[in-house]
C-alpha cells in the first residue's frame, strides 16, 4: 500500500448491522491523527476522527490487516509501512488545524486544510462547500495562493486586503501554504465536525 487512493479504498466493505459507519473523511482524519511520534489511544482516536468505538475497532482491524498500525498495550501507533503512506499523503494534504476565532466561512468552529498543487482544481468552490455540507458541516470556503496572495477563483484576487483578519498569518503559520496550493477553510458546529467538512471537501479534488 504506498498511495492515497488505496488508503480510501479500505473505508469500503463496511459491514451490516447497526453499528456507526465511517466515511473516507473519518477514515483520513483517523490516519492522519496518527502521525505523531507516540501512541495514541483507541478512545482519543475515535474522538478525534469523529467515529463511535465499534467504527473505531471496524477501522483499526482494517488498518492493522493492511500493516499500517501495530496495537499494544501502550496504545496504537505507525508500522514502518504506515509512516510512509503517512508521508505520501502529507506531501498532498496537511492535518486540518483549527483557526481560532475565524471569521473567513460559516460556522462557530472552522478549520482549514491545504491541498498541495490542488489550486488548479478549485472552480467555483461549490463542490467543495457541498462535500462539506454531505460530512455534516455548515460549509467551507476554498482560496488559491497565487503570486503569494489569497485568492478566489472568479473573485478576489487579494483576500488579505479585501477582508483584512488575523486568520490569514493563522493559516500561513498553521498550514503552511505553497503557490498554487488549494486552502480550504470549513465551518461547523464544533471542531471535530469542522475538521472532518475540511478532509471532506479536500477529497473532492484529491
Amino acid at each position: 500500500m504506498s498511495t492515497l487512493g488505496t488508503l480510501l479504498k479500505l473505508s469500503g466493505g463496511r459491514g451490516q448491522g447497526p453499528s456507526p459507519v465511517f466515511g473516507r473523511e473519518h477514515l483520513l482524519l483517523a490516519f492522519l491523527a496518527l502521525g505523531v511520534p507516540k501512541s495514541v489511544g483507541r478512545q482519543t482516536l475515535a474522538a478525534s476522527a469523529g467515529v463511535g468505538e465499534g467504527s473505531m475497532r471496524t477501522m483499526l482491524k482494517k488498518f492493522r490487516q493492511a500493516g499500517l498500525v501495530e496495537v499494544d498495550p501502550a496504545g496504537i501507533k505507525l508500522t514502518r509501512a504506515g509512516t510512509r503512506l503517512y508521508e505520501t499523503v502529507r506531501r498532498r494534504l496537511t492535518p486540518p488545524a483549527i483557526l481560532r476565532g475565524s471569521t473567513l466561512t460559516v460556522g462557530k468552529s472552522q478549520a482549514g486544510v491545504v491541498v498541495r498543487s490542488g489550486g488548479g482544481a478549485i472552480s467555483n468552490g461549490i463542490q467543495q462547500r457541498d462535500a462539506s455540507v454531505v460530512s455534516g458541516a455548515d460549509g467551507a470556503t476554498s482560496y488559491v495562493l497565487r503570486a503569494g496572495k489569497f485568492t478566489v477563483p472568479g473573485g478576489s484576487s487579494d483576500c488579505e486586503k479585501d477582508f483584512p483578519s488575523t486568520t490569514w498569518s493563522e493559516i500561513r503559520d498553521e498550514l503552511h501554504p505553497h503557490e498554487g496550493d488549494a486552502i480550504i477553510v470549513c465551518g461547523a458546529s464544533d471542531a471535530v465536525k469542522a475538521k472532518l467538512g475540511a478532509v471532506a471537501a479536500a477529497l473532492s479534488i484529491l
